[in-house]
């Protein structure tokens, strides 16, 4: 990758995502409108009290955590499931799918990101468990371009044999 400063460096993510849900088979959530990951973590501070005023000597990070926050515009009864708490859709004979509402109380599976942006380098997350609930809303009726709904998830740490533990990996490819 160029070092920096570059302008090859200059990001303008585009991309797609993948779901499997737990025991289920892998899909294209459609087109994505924003993508963030927001990692978190509680900061332990240590003061020492000698000396006349009170001095931070120490820190440290515990409680990590991770969420992703998808927005797709494509409102099919496969996404609203992942916001709506369903079971699998079922298909009438006439091809119509129904959901039960809030049938379920958590949604877990294994999500990846691709990048395909053809500005700076790409971006690849593969994400082995995710656990979706219910953060936001959705309208039937929009007075925007184009409906949307959120989605929510919970990033969970996965354990490997050699003991290490890590939420997913993030590969990054350098710009062509």
């Amino acid at each position: 990758m160029p070092a920096s400063p570059s302008t090859d460096n200059y990001f303008q993510g585009t991309g797609y995502a993948l779901w499997t849900p737990t025991g289920g088979a892998q899909r294209d959530l459609g087109n994505i409108v924003e993508c963030e990951l927001t990692p978190s973590q509680d900061k332990l501070e240590h003061r020492k009290t000698r000396g006349g005023s009170k001095k931070t000597d120490f820190t440290q990070y515990n409680n990590q955590a991770m969420q992703i926050r998808i927005v797709l515009d494509e409102i099919t009864a496969e996404n609203l499931q992942l916001l709506l708490m369903s079971s699998d859709p079922v298909t009438a004979t006439d091809g119509t799918k129904t959901i039960r509402l809030m049938s379920e109380s958590v949604i877990s599976g294994a999500l990846e990101f691709i990048g395909d942006n053809t500005q700076g380098n790409k971006v690849h997350g593969v994400f082995p468990s995710v656990s979706f609930g219910p953060t936001g809303s959705f309208s039937p009726i929009e007075d925007a371009d184009f409906g949307q709904i959120e989605i929510t998830g919970d990033l969970l740490a996965t354990t490997y044999t050699d003991g290490s533990s890590d939420f997913g990996t993030m590969t990054i490819t350098e710009a062509a």
